[in-house]
């Protein structure tokens, strides 16, 4: 039987939307109200880039290159372990990836939130996934079936009026303290 650990989150980590995909939030916006949020004192708040893909790249490559800039991104940027992985839109369906991607790395995860975003596959999730508590943040434009599909997961869902960049701040940074 697991034992619960508590952890620290040290770096929340805003990613960018899909290319090519609609932005479920400002990642720079929040990263700017997470950093004038007392509760975040002591933690990092980063919103890596990622360049535009190749013309001419199919879906799957844009995400497997999405992914790997990421990974890139957080290894050279500093981010440190454990962190709290934030995604929004169709980039939600990437989770697993992207925290597969960071335990390559031997950097933990502490948490997942998706914002107004894509559950994964339940055929991604495999036996290792989630492999930290996720939880989703649903504003009034979340789709329905996504929220439910959280719900479902048994994953703690935080609903918001908006994805104002304050909106959201105060809900990760209250994620990222329950998470401590």
């Amino acid at each position: 039987m697991r034992q619960a650990v508590l952890v620290t989150i040290a770096t929340i980590v805003l990613c960018p939307p899909l290319p090519g995909s609609a932005t479920a939030y400002d990642p720079v916006a929040v990263v700017d109200a997470l950093l004038d949020d007392p509760r975040s004192a002591g933690r990092r708040a980063l919103s890596p880039f990622v360049p535009e893909p190749e013309a001419g790249d199919d879906a799957r490559t844009v995400r497997a290159h999405w992914v790997a800039h990421l990974a890139v991104a957080l290894a050279t940027g500093g981010a440190q372990a454990p962190v709290l992985l934030v995604l929004g839109g169709a980039s939600g369906a990437l989770a697993p990836a992207l925290g597969f991607s960071q335990r390559a790395s031997r950097r933990g995860v502490g948490g997942y939130v998706l914002v107004d975003a894509a559950t994964p596959p339940a055929e991604s999730r495999g036996g290792d996934w989630p492999d930290a508590p996720v939880h989703y943040v649903a504003s009034p434009a979340a789709d329905p079936l996504e929220v439910n599909q959280a719900r479902l997961r048994g994953w703690t869902v935080h609903e918001v009026v908006d994805t104002d960049p304050l909106t959201l701040a105060d809900v990760l940074a209250e994620i990222a303290t329950s998470l401590t």
